[in-house]
């Protein structure tokens, strides 16, 4: 396979997985065991007032989650995007001359 071809393919599973990671639902469990859903890292899902009923904590709680699994996952579909973009102009360049 051509380094271009290789170079693509890492960026593009990269960014998808960023990607996923990010939409992917997370809960968080009560102390009695009862799971609490805190969304996706976007915030998709997330029902602030349903959570504030359960237990205050757990907004803050979720909050952290939201927060924490952002933190790596946007710089991993970041990364992936400038690792697809990087190969394809470079592939381009070398065909030119």
């Amino acid at each position: 396979m051509a380094p271009r071809t290789v170079t693509m393919v890492i960026g593009l599973a990269f960014l998808l997985a960023g990607l996923l990671i990010m939409f992917l639902p997370m809960t968080s469990d009560t102390p009695g065991g009862s799971p609490v859903s805190c969304g996706n890292a976007l915030g998709i899902g997330f029902d602030e007032v349903a959570v504030e009923k359960i237990d205050p904590a757990f907004v803050g709680i979720c909050g952290r989650l939201r927060s924490e699994r952002m933190g790596w996952a946007l710089p991993m579909a970041i990364g992936g995007g400038v690792v697809l973009a990087a190969g394809g102009l470079l592939g381009r360049r070398r065909s030119r001359r």
